[in-house]
């Protein structure tokens, strides 16, 4: 990624960890908060594309993000 997308990255991850904190008590926004997802999956994706395979850590939290997503959906 060009370093010029840091910034609008980080600011998409701090809005998702929010979204998924403020989701626990108002619902709508914990579903929206899929974009949480949608990042971390990009992030694995990303790590593939150049062959950068320690994708652990992002793995790690789009499964924790789509398992939030699923639980506060099914709630």
């Amino acid at each position: 990624m060009p370093d010029s997308w840091l910034p609008r990255l980080a600011t998409l991850k701090a809005a998702g960890a929010i979204g998924l904190v403020a989701g626990l008590w108002f619902t709508p926004l914990g579903i929206a908060a899929a974009g949480a997802t949608l990042y971390f999956i990009g992030a694995v994706i990303s790590h593939l594309r150049v062959k950068d395979y320690e994708l652990a850590p992002a793995a790690v939290l789009a499964a924790a993000a789509a398992a939030a997503l699923v639980l506060r959906a099914l709630s």
